[in-house]
């Protein structure tokens, strides 16, 4: 009787042993499919965020340009900055 018991008892072990390796196959392969989708998405999202800033630069870039030529400087001042052109009765010379 107590043999039975015991080869019972040593089957349920090998049982619970067995599904816990199963288990803990299937929980691993699990938490890396879940984390090779988060990865991606953080690369998905620093891709936008690095398509966004070319960009930005790139229109910077073509900004920097246009106010390379003083004509433009000139442009841009009288309409962003309601700055008005010099004539030269307004220079006055000073002498000491």
């Amino acid at each position: 009787m107590r043999e039975t018991n015991w080869n019972i008892f040593k089957n349920i072990v090998k049982l619970i042993l067995f599904f816990g390796v199963i288990f803990s196959v299937l929980f691993c392969v699990t938490w890396q499919s879940i984390h090779l989708y988060l990865i991606n998405l953080q690369i998905d999202e620093l891709s936008r965020k690095k398509n966004e800033l070319e960009k930005t630069l790139y229109l910077k870039n073509i900004e920097l340009s246009s106010l390379k030529s003083r004509a433009r400087i000139r442009q841009y001042a009288l309409d962003h900055f309601e700055m008005v052109p010099i004539t030269y009765n307004d220079v006055k010379l000073i002498i000491y």
